[in-house]
């Protein structure tokens, strides 16, 4: 059972604002805001803010609906923001992805810009409070391996398991030898 001062810290965080700005916003000191922060994560068993965010729409709904709706993101944006509705940092999600953190952190920093939200907590909050995420969480379907065209793939690789074009000799130095 949270207490009031609790639903209202976590009604913050979910909203994506900080330590800081929750201390300012509920007038009380910085350190005391954050250890708000660790008590809630503690006392739900949970181990980041993402997914205390999650945790106040599955308990309290959705209090912003009434938002514009947000511009479409992709299908891999999409994907992005359900693996950290998961609690996986840009690292995790990458790796699950098969791409790089780096890619992952431009998918964030481009999913934040479109919904005009400064940072994670506050975008998992405007997706979950315009609709484009929904809960409970379900993983979309993984994507399909891209086939690539036969005279691609031949390059792919590596260069002892290619086969000669035929009819011509091995190279050495770069001519044909005969």
């Amino acid at each position: 059972m949270l207490t009031t001062r609790e639903i209202q810290v976590l009604e913050l965080i979910a909203r994506g604002l900080t330590d800081r700005e929750i201390a300012t916003e509920l007038a009380i000191s910085l350190s005391t805001a954050h250890k708000h922060r660790e008590n809630l994560q503690r006392k739900l068993g949970l181990h980041k803010s993402t997914q205390l965010v999650i945790y106040y729409f599955e308990r309290f709904g959705e209090l912003d609906a009434a938002r514009n709706l947000p511009p479409v993101l992709s299908e891999r944006e999409l994907e992005i923001i359900h693996l950290f509705a998961e609690g996986l940092s840009d690292k995790q999600v990458a790796r699950e992805l098969g791409i790089s953190d780096l890619t992952v952190r431009k998918h964030r920093g481009n999913m934040q810009g479109k919904l005009q939200v400064n940072n994670i907590c506050a975008l998992l909050f405007a997706t979950l409070a315009t609709g484009a995420l929904a809960l409970p969480l379900v993983r979309p379907p993984p994507r399909r391996p891209t086939q690539l065209p036969p005279h691609l793939l031949h390059w792919l690789l590596p260069a002892a398991h290619r086969q000669a074009p035929r009819g011509l000799d091995k190279p050495a130095g770069g001519f044909l030898a005969h």
